[in-house]
């Protein structure tokens, strides 16, 4: 039986510790959600959602409780196009799905979830706003998602934005001054896609926000309100 769509076959991932990766944020917009992520033998029916929205790291939590589960990584257009047999017969010992909110997802998002009920094992899915709204049908699906447990990333506060800053500009070889990096988290938009942008203009300003005129300088650009 296929999901009337031409099937691809369904490839795991499987995630691999980094030495270089970058320290764990894990105060402020984040400190909610790991709590919840670390607790994982604990999760009622042995299943969370992670909310959060765009580029608000939700998908590095998701890799590493994957890898702290030794679960296998699927994403939601994956499932789209996978046979609901073979959904069904996957051997895994935990599971996560990033962008399980995808929309032609439905389908192969309830034959995991019957995958993982039926074998016992803990399954995290990741996405941006209620599982509850994700999905009117099946009836089926939409119910377990309405009662699943749901881990929130928070809005950003000026604590996390100041840390996703710093890690934004490391990326790109840039080191700034606290005092620039403190007075950029106060004042740019608060949001995480904001974080990507102020890290670019940085980049392409005179001064690099070495001191506050040219911090003040790359808000300007972007439309912000410098204070």
């Amino acid at each position: 039986m296929t999901n009337g769509r031409h099937a691809s076959q369904l490839f795991l991932d499987f995630p691999k510790a980094d030495p270089d990766s970058r320290p764990l944020i894990e105060t402020g917009s984040y400190s909610n959600a790991l709590v919840a992520l670390r607790r994982w033998r604990h999760w009622p029916g042995q299943q969370l959602a992670l909310i959060g929205e765009a580029k608000s790291g939700r998908t590095r939590l998701l890799h590493l409780w994957a890898a702290d589960a030794g679960a296998a990584l699927v994403t939601g257009a994956a499932l789209a196009n996978a046979e609901m047999d073979e959904i069904a017969s996957l051997s895994v010992s935990a599971l996560a799905m990033d962008d399980a909110d995808h929309t032609d997802a439905g389908l192969g998002l309830l034959a995991a979830l019957n995958l993982c009920r039926d074998r016992g094992v803990p399954v995290l899915l990741a996405g941006q706003g209620s599982p509850a709204d994700w999905f009117a049908t099946p009836l089926d699906l939409r119910s377990r998602l309405v009662a699943m447990p749901v881990a929130a990333i928070d809005s950003p506060d000026d604590e996390t934005l100041a840390a996703r800053l710093r890690e934004e500009c490391a990326l790109r070889h840039l080191i700034i001054p606290e005092e620039s990096v403190t007075y950029l988290a106060r004042r740019m938009e608060p949001s995480w896609e904001a974080v990507t942008r102020v890290a670019d203009e940085i980049a392409r300003t005179p001064g690099r926000a070495e001191g506050l005129r040219s911090a003040r300088a790359a808000l300007i650009a972007l439309g912000m309100d410098p204070g």
